[in-house]
């Protein structure tokens, strides 16, 4: 079994086939394959990857930026296999936000991003739960696209918040 866990960064993902990548090393975070998944083809033959999860990497991506990775993560996946994206949901922070629910660090680190150094560890693109799903139908042809259901999967650390939003598409 092969599982991707791209753009793993801070939340590496062990066992069970996990294989974490980045394109970025450093300290505490460094990834079994160092790969630019948004440029270019990735190191697996068509077809041979059971789960691709984008844990809070899609929003690092700008409009359209990430068409490519979704064509990439439909390529590799088996059929059946699933792509999981999460991102932070950025029509309840804003919700939340304008009626003093969060305070100003919470939304703004959510809407922006965590600096940590490099160009792409600000976030380029907002998402909630409609405009994900059509962007996902849009760009690729799955056989299904649904909010994804927080099950656990081994070996797998994917965070869970009332802010975060869980889409899945199957091939």
């Amino acid at each position: 079994m092969i599982r991707l866990n791209c753009g793993s960064g801070q939340r590496r993902f062990e066992g069970h086939g996990w294989v974490n990548i980045d394109c970025v090393s450093r300290p505490g975070q460094v990834p079994d394959v160092l790969c630019d998944i948004a440029r270019g083809r990735w190191p697996y033959e068509d077809g041979t990857v059971d789960l691709v999860v984008l844990h809070h990497v899609y929003e690092h991506l700008h409009l359209n930026e990430g068409d490519d990775v979704l064509r990439e993560s439909q390529r590799v996946l088996r059929r059946g296999g699933s792509l999981i994206i999460t991102v932070p949901d950025v029509r309840e922070l804003a919700k939340a936000w304008l009626q003093g629910k969060i305070d100003d660090y919470i939304f703004m680190v959510n809407i922006y991003g965590a600096w940590q150094g490099e160009p792409g560890d600000s976030h380029a693109w907002g998402w909630y739960g409609k405009t994900l799903a059509e962007h996902l139908m849009n760009t690729c042809a799955w056989s299904a696209v649904k909010s994804f259901d927080w099950r656990e999967i081994p070996g797998a650390s994917i965070a869970k918040d009332w802010y975060i939003l869980g889409v899945e598409a199957i091939r």
